[in-house]
């Protein structure tokens, strides 16, 4: 007597077909958000790492200048009295980029390099810097500002134009969002990292990219009409 083999049936198969279909649907959100929380979180301390890097010179300051220091400049020390139009090329200094792969390489914070890069951001070659590798916007000037909550470092999706610059400003109520399209890497639209003059990082998802939200812990921004304050791109 023949044994008889069944399978799967064609209505059966559509059913599995459909309940993996609503699970990928389900899950995989889910799984991209973990990846880009874990991603912000890596950039959150790297950010962090070379904020407190700066900040520990205190002999000399390490923050990039808003305007050229009066007099001139050594040649061994530009990186204290040259004003920056970009922050590639401050971060070439600050890394000694140009001896990077000389016995002569001598950067002024002990930091790794691979803080200045991440997620889509791409990896520069020893020796060089462009501005493709550069995730960052810092701002110059902040020597001048005390206040511990200014956002000094910014991923460079995020437009720090609507970032307070002069005057007293009440942010506790500045429910503007931050548009997070100046660059497309390292975020996107997903979310920035902002890093305050005290160190602190701040991994923000989209819906909390808000001026509020940024200045959450110093909404009265008490920043001098005669402060010498800008944001300077890759």
């Amino acid at each position: 007597m023949k044994k008889s083999e069944k399978g799967f049936t064609l209505v059966e198969l559509l059913v599995v077909i459909a309940i993996l279909g609503i699970l990928m649907v389900a899950l995989v959100p889910n799984i991209l958000g973990a990846i880009t929380k874990s991603q912000m979180q890596t950039m959150a301390k790297q950010g962090a790492d070379i904020v407190n890097a700066i900040n520990i010179e205190v002999k000399k300051s390490l923050w990039p200048r808003a305007e050229a220091a009066a007099g001139g400049s050594d040649s061994e020390e530009d990186i204290y009295t040259k004003a920056y139009t970009s922050s590639t090329e401050y971060f070439k200094d600050l890394f000694d980029i140009e001896n990077q792969t000389s016995g002569e390489h001598d950067p002024f914070i002990d930091v790794k390099i691979e803080c200045l890069w991440g997620n889509g951001v791409d990896k520069a070659s020893p020796g060089q810097l462009t501005r493709d590798n550069v995730a960052w916007t810092i701002l110059a000037g902040a020597k001048e500002v005390s206040l511990g909550g200014v956002p000094v470092l910014v991923t460079r999706n995020a437009d720090t134009a609507q970032f307070p610059v002069s005057g007293q400003n009440d942010m506790s109520s500045k429910k503007d969002k931050i548009n997070l399209e100046k660059f497309s890497t390292p975020f996107g639209k997903k979310g920035c990292i902002v890093v305050t003059k005290d160190g602190a990082a701040l991994s923000l998802p989209a819906r909390e990219c808000r001026l509020c939200d940024i200045y959450d812990k110093a909404p009265s921004v008490n920043i001098p009409t005669s402060a010498k304050l800008k944001y300077i791109e890759p």
